[in-house]
């Protein structure tokens, strides 16, 4: 699907995702379902609000812009790095791993078609867990 608006001041283009393993469903935790929800409410009493209007903007999605300015006007105001869009997917990827989540499951959250990709990237967050593994054995013994 592409869908393009252009006027003078607005142009945007919206497209199929880069690769057939992007286009996948994945669950999300409560607690990013009850804000969608809360969301949902309040962009209901919106005058014209319709179940086609974007999850972020309305009629129009967010641009690219909007959504960097507003990041590092957060970042600079919590006194916290500036980081690139991309890197809170490297971030999330990081927290599940260290969390205990599995690489196989953290490369099918992320749409990775091969387990190497995921490796090659984040493999370096396992070698704080050559200690567990010490640990476990110790324990077993």
């Amino acid at each position: 699907m592409v869908a393009t608006r252009g006027d003078e001041n607005k142009s945007y283009m919206v497209t199929t995702p880069k690769t057939k393993s992007s286009v996948r469903n994945i669950p999300i935790p409560k607690v990013l379902l009850n804000d969608l929800k809360e969301l949902y409410k309040i962009s209901n009493n919106h005058y014209g609000f319709n179940n086609s209007w974007y999850v972020f903007g309305d009629t129009e999605p967010i641009t690219n812009g909007k959504i960097r300015t507003r990041k590092n006007k957060n970042c600079k105001l919590a006194g916290v790095k500036q980081i690139r869009i991309h890197d809170f997917r490297h971030s999330c990827a990081s927290l599940l791993i260290n969390s205990g989540a599995t690489i196989n499951v953290v490369a099918k959250y992320l749409g990775h078609t091969k387990i190497d990709e995921t490796l090659n990237t984040y493999s370096h967050l396992f070698k704080n867990q050559m200690n567990e593994i010490i640990n476990i054995i110790d324990n077993l013994n």
